[in-house]
């Protein structure tokens, strides 16, 4: 063997034996802090009713332990008379829920009639007319979204009502969901022939693209910002009368998610959401799909008079704003949400680098030097963020923020709610370049045209470890060009990083000049790091 593969047998080797420890003793790789972390603050007592911001009122509940059981912490924005909390169990994956009684100020078992959704059986509501004067399904569809009158749902599949001798096939509406054509002669004497229940008003029926996530809340801005812009355009209520929440729980409508959501809506600042329909829920994601809407019957049609659909990337629609006016205007009335001045240009970018830390997969081994290296541009505050983190929180955090770095993750969220004038340095790990997902975050802060946004790709086998050894030994060695099918791409969600620290701090100090000399986004751009 010559000396040359002699050494790479023995990076192979050393490599496998990394993989194998982490794997082990995952405790050891752990990241050391070298630097505070600020982490999330309690909530306040259960009894505590604050004044809410600009007159809405927010309640507060602490976490609780009893016995065997935790019941998390509820604050924010929910729909109007349907609180909720996650209660956990030990040695149970299933997530159960309390639901706050109004009347007597406490949390009971019982899910409250606001909670369940409003229906009217055949033949609806007094003097209501089918639209068209036609029990069939009608749908007019733009290149952003599509637009259904009398959409109907059975035992868990959504159909649309046909009638005539024409075949149409199904389609897809969303990456994980279809039409299914229901084809009948005549389409008055079908519903007159079945039980029936109506759903009125205007629905927005809303697939989080990526249900195998659920908690990767960065994936929203890919939904909500077309929908924002759309819905300031087309004849539809504003907030809807009801929104359908496909593939999720309400375990996985955060905080954060329920204030973005609200603001997409067009919800007022003294009002609450509008009902939130979803699936019965279970410990599986992809059984999760597949399950009925609570509270709805399996025997009964459902008629939902009209509807909304945007389309995601699968069905040709885009991953961020329309325009980036729209995107502007939204980032600010997030922080009119929580009564916060709107973000606005500052006479100097403060030399606060906040980090943020993941404490899951796709960790920076070498952690404890990149936080030193960081230390050396400014003030170091480092982050952690979970479920129970408020948005107001994280809100503050980013307005004082002059330079954001975090990994590839759901942590970048926030970024597009940093003030103007600000950058964001993220890691990204290897073979991540599928469907553009390697791009999506710096697409959500391009279109606010203020914040500067670079990488750092990891793009040797030596900067990877692998959580699973399966994964390494399978497409560890793919290069990125055929890492493009999803299998490849689920492993690298599952990976840590070592990050090359002369590179990291080679960009630092190529663009932090820029950066702090407040020049525009424009004049500091550099091209997006190739695979």
């Amino acid at each position: 063997m010559s000396g040359q593969a002699a050494h790479m047998s023995a990076r192979r080797k050393a490599l496998a034996l990394t993989q194998l420890a982490v794997l082990l003793f995952p405790h050891l790789f752990l990241p050391i802090a070298a630097a505070p972390v600020l982490k999330s603050r309690r909530s306040p007592p259960i009894d505590q009713h604050d004044a809410g911001v600009l007159g809405r009122r927010v309640f507060a509940s602490s976490l609780e332990h009893h016995g065997n059981r935790t019941f998390h912490p509820s604050f924010g924005l929910f729909p109007k008379g349907c609180r909720w909390r996650t209660v956990t169990t030990e040695n149970s994956s299933l997530v159960d829920y309390q639901f706050w009684n109004f009347a007597t100020e406490a949390w009971s078992d019982e899910r409250p009639a606001a909670c369940v959704p409003t229906t009217y059986p055949a033949p609806g509501p007094p003097n209501w007319r089918w639209n068209n004067d036609t029990p069939r399904t009608e749908v007019t569809c733009q290149s952003t979204h599509c637009v259904y009158t009398n959409m109907y749902y059975n035992s868990g599949r959504w159909y649309a009502l046909v009638d005539g001798e024409l075949f149409i096939p199904s389609w897809r509406f969303s990456r994980n969901q279809e039409v299914v054509p229901f084809h009948v002669l005549n389409a008055t004497e079908f519903i007159d022939s079945v039980k029936w229940r109506l759903v009125p008003g205007d629905t927005i029926l809303f697939d989080f693209i990526f249900f195998i996530h659920p908690t990767a809340i960065g994936h929203w801005w890919e939904m909500l910002g077309p929908l924002y812009s759309i819905l300031k355009t087309i004849n539809f209520k504003r907030p809807c009368d009801q929104f359908v929440l496909l593939h999720l729980g309400r375990q996985h409508m955060l905080e954060w998610v329920r204030a973005m959501i609200a603001v997409t809506l067009g919800v007022g600042l003294d009002e609450e959401l509008p009902p939130v329909l979803v699936q019965d829920e279970t410990d599986n994601a992809w059984n999760q799909i597949t399950q009925q809407l609570s509270g709805f019957d399996r025997d009964t049609w459902y008629v939902f008079e009209r509807v909304l659909i945007v389309k995601d990337l699968a069905t040709g629609g885009g991953r961020t704003f329309l325009n980036f006016a729209d995107a502007r205007e939204f980032r600010g009335l997030i922080y009119r949400q929580y009564g916060l001045p709107p973000p606005a240009p500052r006479p100097r970018i403060p030399r606060v680098i906040t980090f943020q830390r993941k404490r899951a997969n796709r960790r920076i081994v070498n952690e404890a030097e990149f936080v030193e290296l960081l230390r050396q541009y400014g003030e170091l505050k480092i982050v952690e963020y979970n479920s129970s983190s408020s948005l107001h929180e994280q809100l503050l955090q980013m307005r004082e923020t002059g330079v954001y770095v975090s990994v590839h993750t759901s942590n970048l969220a926030n970024a597009p709610l940093l003030q103007p004038g600000s950058a964001v340095f993220e890691v990204i790990q290897r073979n991540w370049m599928w469907n553009g997902l390697d791009c999506s975050f710096r697409d959500q802060t391009h279109m606010m045209l203020d914040i500067h946004h670079y990488a750092w790709r990891a793009k040797l086998l030596n900067q990877t470890v692998y959580l699973n050894e399966r994964d390494y030994y399978k497409v560890g060695h793919w290069p990125a060009g055929q890492c493009g099918t999803e299998e490849c791409v689920e492993a690298h969600t599952n990976v840590d990083v070592i990050v090359n620290i002369p590179e990291f701090k080679a960009l630092l100090d190529d663009r932090l000049p820029f950066v702090w000399a407040g020049a525009t986004v424009s004049e500091a751009a550099i091209p997006w790091p190739d695979w």
